[in-house]
């Protein structure tokens, strides 16, 4: 029959796509059907329900046969619609937000070898995405999607419709590695405005039918399916789960799934009847997919926040061994036609096997734990499982002897090796490092050696990567004392940005010249490290270990410069900030004329300068004015710089109020009759009046520009 059909190109397969407002996703969803419309002879029957954002003209591209179908919140209608006017031997049902994938042999080896086999029906996988980057976990099950035309298939059910042969069983078969991706329940998952409505119209036809059927526990899973969001969902569960404690038809098909969901959900609602609900659902149905994967996942959850390490360790196992069962075929898959099981995927593997390598190390099988770490999928890690991989990378290094070396090198090259695409390899180097920093600080350090199973300081996991990313080499100079070590180490550093800065600390106070010779840094990275510097400990003393500002060395001025500005930042005690007030204008003496040329350093020019350097400017002037007698100079060249640099209204507030010279006496009354009438006069006057000018020029205004400009700051 395969042979006559592509001589006298009649479709072996009809493909029936309803779509309405699909825009987003229709186009990606029609492209992936050409190869297997280059494989089989195909035709697209599609059917538009209302669309008014131009999905019918991408539509028109692609479709045999478009007709309009207006939107009777019936989806078996207008899947039937589409179905009278298909003319091939099979029908395959598509979704406008799936698409195929790109391995279509099992599917084409069967429409090619069909015939004479009992099959009526095909379901397929169906694999929900929790995300559009589809980085995230996934949901796969089985789909009825694939109907035989001679035998006058028809959908029912106004929502979540089905094929339907009324008074007899029709045989159906499996293709397990036939994949529709589908992104739909995204933003439902999300709670965006599309899910929001898709929502409403699912759950508003779900109620309808609820109220026809009040104990139909098809219709209750799909409800908790659908209806997250919803103010009475809680009050749907409970229900769901009553009625299969009284054994309403069909409770053991269904019952497995819905425990399943109650479980999960009274988890995340803290519910009382967790732990009632997980023991009923393995008493009840002890050999079930959702049960021995699902429930266990999340019993081990509920026993691990108990620390009831061993029962958690019991399901974390049960959990593993089912899904090997499950990826052997030796677990029912036709339980997915029920619906999805939840944590079967990739991702959630490979978060079981890191919380099961914890529980491990709690129950001091820590040689068991680092052998689960070791055969991780690494590429399967998104950002949440790699920050929990490194935490517990770091509880087994800190709380256990064991030899972690190995693991350590294995983790670092299975994260950092480009699976599934370089940038997800980025991203997992850069959250391990994130959740590994902190274990550097001085304070951290300290509170791990006060834990009653302290062996060795976290950061000494990362010592096998030395050389290898930021943080071994970080390790390796914290774990050294020898300077001329601590130089090598130090030059091998490439990325400023994620050293930490404890270790540039330790190795400066080892007496380690900085900035390293033969190695330039800008001024930026520079300026972020003295940054780091300044929360590490007395940054006053690495100051002092800094040399005599000189333009011979441009390195060591810019360093002392971010130094002495970072210290300006951090630091309380009057005198010595006072003193690393006037280090902060000694070096943009020096700093300045380096940068800019001299005709730029004009105050008539300044403004061109950065905000900064205009700052640092003014200071110099201020301070040279100050030197020279002139205090309101000081004072007025002081707020002229902190208009150009407002961040730095900080030191100039500590400069106004520490400066001795403009520490004054209190004013006599009639000198401060005498500056409130000068502040009059200036006031009602614009700045460029001559009589302002004048003013200015006046005996009696220098007697009280000190009490007028010092309040202007």
């Amino acid at each position: 029959m395969w042979e006559r059909d592509v001589m006298e190109k009649k479709p072996v397969l009809s493909i029936g796509i309803m779509f309405k407002n699909e825009i987003r996703c229709l186009e990606r969803c029609l492209k992936s059907l050409r190869p297997l419309r280059e494989a089989i002879p195909c035709e697209v029957v599609m059917a538009d329900t209302g669309s008014t954002d131009g999905s019918r003209a991408v539509a028109e591209q692609y479709a045999d046969i478009l007709i309009d179908f207006p939107w009777r919140n019936d989806f078996a209608a207008a899947r039937n619609a589409i179905l009278d006017r298909c003319s091939g031997s099979w029908c395959l049902t598509v979704d406008a937000d799936e698409w195929l994938d790109e391995d279509i042999s099992e599917l084409t080896a069967f429409l090619r070898s069909w015939d004479g086999r009992p099959y009526v029906l095909g379901a397929v996988v169906v694999r929900n995405y929790s995300t559009y980057d589809f980085s995230g976990s996934y949901l796969d099950f089985f789909a009825t999607r694939l109907a035989c035309m001679a035998e006058g298939p028809r959908y029912v059910g106004a929502i979540h419709e089905r094929w339907e042969w009324p008074g007899r069983e029709v045989p159906n078969t499996l293709l397990r590695h036939t994949v529709l991706h589908h992104d739909g329940y995204v933003e439902m998952n999300t709670n965006g405005e599309a899910g929001r409505r898709k929502q409403a119209r699912n759950m508003t036809l779900l109620r309808e039918k609820l109220k026809r059927e009040p104990e139909n526990l098809m219709v209750y899973l799909q409800m908790v399916e659908s209806g997250r969001n919803e103010p009475d969902y809680l009050d749907i569960l409970r229900q769901a789960v009553k009625l299969v404690e009284e054994r309403k038809p069909y409770w053991e098909m269904l019952g497995p799934p819905i425990l399943r969901y109650a479980v999960t959900l009274a988890g995340i609602n803290k519910l009382p009847e967790r732990g009632e609900w997980i023991q009923k659902a393995e008493e009840w149905f002890p050999n079930s997919a959702f049960i021995q994967i699902d429930v266990a996942f999340q019993a081990f959850s509920y026993f691990l926040e108990r620390d009831e390490f061993e029962e958690a360790a019991r399901r974390g196992e049960i959990y593993l061994k089912a899904l090997e069962e499950d990826r052997a075929g030796r677990l029912d898959p036709s339980a997915r036609l029920r619906s999805a099981v939840q944590s079967a995927a990739p991702l959630k593997e490979q978060a079981m096997k890191i919380a099961l390598a914890d529980a491990y190390r709690n129950l001091e099988r820590a040689e068991e734990a680092r052998e689960l770490l070791m055969c991780l999928d690494f590429s399967a890690l998104d950002q949440g499982t790699t920050g929990k991989l490194a935490q517990a990378l770091m509880n087994l290094q800190m709380n256990t002897r064991i030899d972690t070396a190995g693991l350590a090198a294995a983790v670092w090259d299975g994260i950092s090796a480009p699976l599934p695409d370089r940038k997800r390899a980025k991203e997992r180097k850069r959250i391990l490092c994130e959740t590994m920093l902190p274990a550097f600080r001085a304070e951290n350090r300290e509170r791990e050696e006060e834990k009653s199973f302290f062996f060795r300081h976290t950061y000494t996991v990362l010592l096998p990567l030395t050389g290898k990313c930021e943080l071994g080499t970080a390790a390796a100079i914290l774990e050294t004392e020898d300077v001329s070590r601590l130089e090598q180490l130090l030059a091998t550093v490439e990325d400023w940005t994620v050293f930490p800065p404890e270790a540039l600390d330790h190795a400066i106070r080892r007496g380690v010249r900085f900035p390293l010779k033969g190695r330039t840094l800008n001024i930026e990275i520079m300026d972020l490290l003295a940054a780091g510097l300044a929360g590490c400990g007395d940054i006053f003393e690495l100051i002092s270990l800094t040399g005599a500002v000189s333009a011979e060395n441009t390195q060591e001025l810019c360093w002392s410069r971010g130094l002495v500005f970072a210290a300006m930042q951090e630091w309380e005690d009057v005198e010595q900030k006072m003193a690393l007030a006037r280090r902060f204008v000694e070096v943009e003496r020096v700093f300045l004329p380096l940068c800019y040329a001299g005709e730029v350093l004009r105050e008539e020019r300044i403004f061109v300068l950065p905000p900064m350097h205009r700052f640092g400017w003014y200071c110099v002037q201020a301070f040279d004015a100050l030197d020279s007698g002139d205090a309101p100079s000081y004072a007025r060249l002081l707020r002229t710089g902190l208009a150009s640099c407002a961040a730095m209204m900080p030191m100039v507030e500590f400069l106004t109020k520490n400066t001795p010279e403009l520490q004054t006496p209190p004013p006599s009354p009639e000198l401060l009759a005498l500056a409130e009438k000068v502040r009059t006069v200036l006031a009602a006057c614009p700045a460029d009046d001559p009589a302002v000018t004048a003013l200015k020029a006046s005996p009696a205004y220098r007697k009280v520009a000190h009490l007028i400009e010092r309040d202007e700051i």
